[in-house]
């Protein structure tokens, strides 16, 4: 969903109101996920198959969700910006697209912060910092926007990957982009352009 809500983007006239549309998909999406989550509880159910962690329906009320609030808050008060991309590439790329598959097939190096759910050193490295590194330089791309300095965009990786590591269960899809909206102004100061 991120990098479709992306591709259609760019289709969006920013001079009038209309803009604001992109929003209808994660809205419907997230009403979709918190229903499905909590008051369906159906564990046959597609979604909940496809989505979840531990196959449990209440899964769809932590990521899937938290995902599609991001969607629905970058859609409307950062679109078409660096923020939105960086965010993106580092939750959907990095710790939702990569790091699962990456940890569970080449994970050999397990480690377990405080409250949250056991990674590997894999997945951290190769999926949350090098997919937002990776993805934060295609979404820019995709969206028309000037490339970053590799020592931001690092800098931006780094984040997203510590706080993804340390994240209580289940909130990392939360957390990650909470730690980047208040990095970017530091980030930007310590590491002028």
């Amino acid at each position: 969903l991120p990098t479709s809500c992306l591709l259609c983007w760019p289709l969006f006239d920013t001079t009038d109101w209309s803009w604001r549309l992109n929003a209808i998909v994660p809205a419907v999406m997230m009403t979709r996920m918190f229903f499905k989550g909590l008051f369906r509880k159906d564990p046959d159910d597609e979604d909940v198959q496809i989505m979840s962690r531990t196959g449990s329906p209440s899964d769809l009320a932590f990521g899937p969700s938290h995902l599609n609030l991001l969607l629905l808050y970058l859609g409307l008060f950062r679109f078409k910006r660096v923020e939105a991309a960086v965010m993106l590439a580092a939750v959907g790329i990095g710790d939702g697209g990569l790091a699962p598959p990456i940890g569970r097939w080449y994970g050999r190096h397990v480690y377990r912060m405080i409250m949250a759910l056991p990674k590997t050193l894999e997945g951290t490295i190769v999926g949350v910092f090098l997919g937002t590194v990776a993805g934060s330089y295609l979404y820019l791309w995709m969206l028309g926007l000037d490339a970053l300095p590799l020592r931001i965009i690092l800098a931006y990786a780094a984040i997203a990957a510590i706080v993804e590591a340390t994240s209580p269960a289940s909130l990392d899809n939360l957390m990650v982009p909470v730690a980047l909206h208040f990095s970017f102004p530091v980030v930007n100061e310590w590491l002028p352009e």
